[in-house]
């Protein structure tokens, strides 16, 4: 898929943001990692990524506190926003579905339904 589709993976753990930018540019996507939400968020900032994958649980800035501060970046220019986390409680999937173009995957997670979600997306598109 890709088609120069520019994707931020955000994760604290370098092995993770590591096996992400392998598939994700085997895919076709154009990749830039940041190691934890504040480097994230300037990124989102100045990349203008067409996709995100971010880890809940990181340094700096959260994922929640990362999606509720670019969630209104999606009224102008939309984009996808992957939420990932090693135990999904109620309480985040209810500030997922409040978000926009947001969803939540488990850890551990396969690296190809990743891609998959993030192909899907573009596919809709």
């Amino acid at each position: 898929m890709g088609n120069n589709k520019r994707v931020v993976v955000i994760d604290d753990d370098a092995n993770i943001r590591r096996v992400m930018e392998l598939k994700l540019r085997k895919g076709g996507y154009e990749v830039i990692t940041a190691m934890n939400g504040e480097e994230g968020l300037n990124l989102i900032a100045s990349e203008q990524p067409d996709a995100v994958i971010t880890d809940i649980m990181m340094p700096k800035l959260d994922g929640q506190s990362l999606c509720e501060q670019t969630n209104h970046l999606k009224e102008q220019r939309p984009f996808l926003t992957i939420v990932m986390t090693n135990r999904i409680s109620p309480d985040d999937r209810n500030w997922v579905n409040e978000m926009r173009e947001t969803q939540l995957m488990e850890k551990p997670f396969s690296p190809s339904k990743v891609l998959a979600r993030i192909d899907e997306y573009f596919c809709d598109k």
